[in-house]
């Protein structure tokens, strides 16, 4: 039977993370198993507690398997949720012009890198690469803000 697990929880970004990297990335960045994870991201179990260094080593396989760091961007989220004010029309506002702001930036990068004249020519460079992973990354870091100002 499916759990539920609560929205931004670190559970629901364990579960996410246990169906992307499975049993076998699990094992090779934690010597854990899936079954183990499966425990941690449980709500109902107390007593299997995630370490803070597997969920180091959880976003770390994540990241090089291109799934983004969902550990991370939940404590992040759990952390931007706790410092917000009570003026959610304000934040809710806030958020969107900024989300359209780091879009702006992320269409901006891409085009540049994509140009025939950029530093890499027709293909994308590392360093134009890693421009454009901090600016999806930055659009991912508002969108997680605008999900908890309408949370």
């Amino acid at each position: 039977m499916t759990k539920l697990r609560e929205f931004l929880s670190i559970e629901q970004a364990l579960q996410q993370a246990i169906k992307d990297l499975r049993d076998d990335g699990l094992k090779q960045a934690t010597g854990k198993s899936e079954a183990h994870f499966r425990k941690c991201s449980d709500p109902g179990i107390k007593d299997n507690q995630l370490h803070h260094k597997d969920a180091v080593n959880i976003d770390i396989a994540s990241v090089r398997k291109g799934e983004g760091h969902p550990l991370l961007s939940v404590h992040q989220a759990l952390i931007d949720k706790a410092m917000k004010q009570s003026n959610q029309a304000g934040n809710i506002t806030q958020s969107l012009l900024h989300m359209g702001a780091r879009i702006g930036d992320l269409m901006e990068v891409t085009e540049k890198a994509m140009d025939p004249n950029s530093p890499g020519g027709s293909t994308i460079s590392k360093q134009e690469k890693d421009k454009i992973y901090k600016a999806i990354k930055e659009v991912e870091d508002k969108i997680a803000s605008l999900k908890l100002s309408i949370k």
